[in-house]
């Protein structure tokens, strides 16, 4: 059974239910104590609580610490507005543990940034708090961060996630070879048009990691239910792969690194400075992974299985978001 009751202007909401030990909290309105007390007992009735007892020994300060690591583990930058958006949500909620981290506190939080930002950045802000919160693993019931973004979207102050379907058009794709001539980024794009990896992925690979004889890459992915968060994934390659990287390496020599270039966030720099140039409007780096993916449907017919191997989505929802398929590239 749920108890509310008003203590010095607040709500201390309190649960005792058979077979569960009591559970309480304080909210600064009734009706997010009444929220939070009717999804508590139902999920006790549905025998799905979940004890977040160990939640009160991790703080928010302390997971967003994690995700800057995280970010930076495989081999993306955390710099400029990144950081400074990160660092606040860690100042605000400084010695806050995520048990007590409350549905009011973060609306406050949403509310205060909005007075000095704007909406968009607000959204960016608060998927980065979600996702530190998610890869901290800490077992609870629905993250009230994700209940204060499900609020602000119904208030219309941030938009739910929006699909790109940004692909290269018309000679886009020739202009920027041409653009790249023979500077460094010009092998990483085709690799990545090619193959559909990401950006920190195709910094990050290795020589070593290559198998000509059988046309199989090897590289980390990042999966939060493995341990290190992180899983190794085997995928194939094709001629037009294979060419660019048997040139490189003629090139290179004995490097650890394909490409040898210091920093991942230098690959998107380098092409969003070469898509400003040429004019080309509202095409990013990552897009390039947009047109692989299309591609593999449209001109390889290949599977959605197969595409998932090599794309490394776990579901058909996430690969579904990559997926921009142009009704004349299916016609034979």
């Amino acid at each position: 059974m749920a108890y509310i009751r008003e203590r010095n202007g607040k709500y201390f909401a309190e649960i005792r239910h058979k077979g569960y030990p009591n559970q309480n909290k304080t909210f600064k309105t009734k009706l997010a104590a009444v929220a939070w007390a009717r999804r508590i007992e139902s999920s006790m009735d549905q025998g799905s609580w979940v004890d977040t007892r160990e939640s009160r020994s991790v703080f928010i300060d302390h997971i967003m610490d994690d995700l800057v690591y995280s970010f930076e583990r495989f081999g993306l930058e955390v710099a400029g507005p990144k950081l400074g958006q990160l660092n606040q949500i860690k100042e605000y909620f400084q010695g806050v543990s995520i048990h007590d981290l409350t549905f009011d506190e973060v609306l406050d939080f949403a509310a205060y940034r909005l007075q000095t930002v704007a909406a968009s950045t607000l959204q960016t802000q608060m998927y980065y708090f979600k996702q530190a919160v998610t890869n901290s693993r800490i077992k609870t019931e629905q993250s009230v961060v994700d209940m204060a973004i499900d609020e602000l979207k119904k208030k219309k102050l941030i938009k739910g996630s929006v699909k790109r379907d940004r692909r290269l058009e018309g000679d886009e794709w020739e202009r920027l070879l041409d653009e790249a001539g023979a500077h460094w980024i010009r092998p990483i794009m085709e690799i990545a048009v090619e193959s559909g990896m990401r950006q920190g992925e195709i910094h990050s690979l290795e020589w070593e990691h290559i198998d000509f004889d059988k046309n199989l890459i090897g590289i980390w992915r990042k999966n939060k239910n493995e341990p290190g968060g992180k899983k190794w994934h085997v995928i194939p390659f094709w001629q037009g792969v294979r060419e660019v990287l048997l040139r490189e390496h003629n090139q290179t020599g004995n490097t650890t690194t394909v490409f040898g270039v210091k920093r991942a966030a230098s690959i998107s720099d380098k092409f969003a400075k070469m898509t400003k140039k040429l004019g080309i409007v509202d095409l990013r780096f990552h897009d390039l992974r947009h047109e692989a993916i299309s591609r593999m449907f449209e001109v390889r017919k290949m599977r959605v299985e197969e595409v998932r191997l090599v794309s490394g989505h776990s579901s058909l929802e996430q690969l579904s978001r990559y997926v921009n398929l142009r009704p004349e590239n299916l016609v034979d």
